[in-house]
């Protein structure tokens, strides 16, 4: 199972909230026909109707009252995450590319005590998703979930990559042992597909007895769902610490699958750590794992 578009998705928002096409084309600078077969795209792949369509007004069905304000806070804390990155220019800047995942489950809440401890210093996050070793030119530094910073590049390690299911507490209640996931729904990662078939074959069961899923393109949106109580997902524990903690999900099972040689890395050129700003950045990395 996939995710609509984002802009999908942004214009059902956008109409929902503002209760016309016309005024979501105009905030979205886009066209009205445009926007009604974004919508139209969200709804077929719901299978349902999110709006009743009248000749002179458009209203909100019951789908639609229930998740149009769901969206209209989803893209509320997406701008309060995006503008408490920017700063004013002026100051020195550093550019840190990072998985998406790991940027919205656990850089992003944590930066706000970096820019308390340091304002002046802009910190400009990017969206990597291709070799975890790759450091363009433009980037300062990668933190990616890899095997080490790779030929020509210095690095250090934040975290381990051991992998653990998660669950919504009332789901986590009926799981008593592994086997109980033989009645529940798996959350599982299209680019990572050998995680569940590792940690069930290490829980001592047979991963094509488990048919019972659900595939997205990111850890993020799985754990999502895990925290909507949709399914059981693998999880790592820079993802969930902060959920665990507030108990939004539980950890089940005691069994851990690690992994030895891969871990999250901050990976750098040579000599970068002694630009000052990023310098600063690498000792707060350090403050905050430790």
């Amino acid at each position: 199972m996939n995710l609509p578009s984002l802009k999908g998705l942004r214009a059902v928002e956008a109409a929902a909230r503002l209760g016309s096409f016309t005024k979501a084309a105009e905030e979205l600078k886009v066209t009205q026909t445009a926007i009604s077969r974004l919508v139209r795209e969200v709804e077929l792949f719901l299978g349902q109707s999110l709006f009743e369509r009248h000749a002179n007004a458009l209203v909100l069905s019951e789908a639609g009252r229930a998740f149009g304000p769901r969206l209209s806070d989803v893209f509320r804390d997406l701008e309060a995450a995006v503008a408490s990155l920017q700063r004013r220019p002026g100051g020195p800047a550093i550019t840190v590319a990072v998985g998406p995942t790991f940027a919205m489950r656990w850089l992003i809440p944590k930066l706000p005590g970096f820019q308390r401890v340091h304002p002046r210093i802009e910190v400009r996050i990017v969206t990597a998703t291709g070799d975890p070793a790759e450091l363009r030119p433009d980037w300062t530094a990668t933190i990616r979930l890899a095997d080490g910073p790779g030929p020509g590049h210095d690095g250090r390690r934040l975290f381990t990559a051991a992998l653990f299911p998660v669950a919504a507490p009332a789901l986590a209640a009926s799981l008593k042992q592994p086997r109980d996931l033989l009645r529940q729904t798996l959350l599982e990662v299209s680019h990572s597909p050998e995680d569940w078939p590792r940690w069930l074959k290490a829980a001592g069961l047979d991963p094509l007895k488990l048919r019972r899923r659900l595939s997205f393109d990111y850890s993020a949106f799985a754990l999502q769902a895990a925290l909507d109580g949709l399914g059981v997902a693998l999880a790592r524990a820079p993802y969930v610490a902060d959920d665990l903690a507030a108990g939004r999900l539980v950890k089940p099972f005691d069994l851990v699958v690690a992994e030895e040689s891969r871990g999250w890395f901050v990976i750098h050129r040579p000599g970068a750590e002694r630009d000052a700003a990023f310098g600063a950045f690498l000792v707060w990395l350090e403050s905050v794992v430790s």
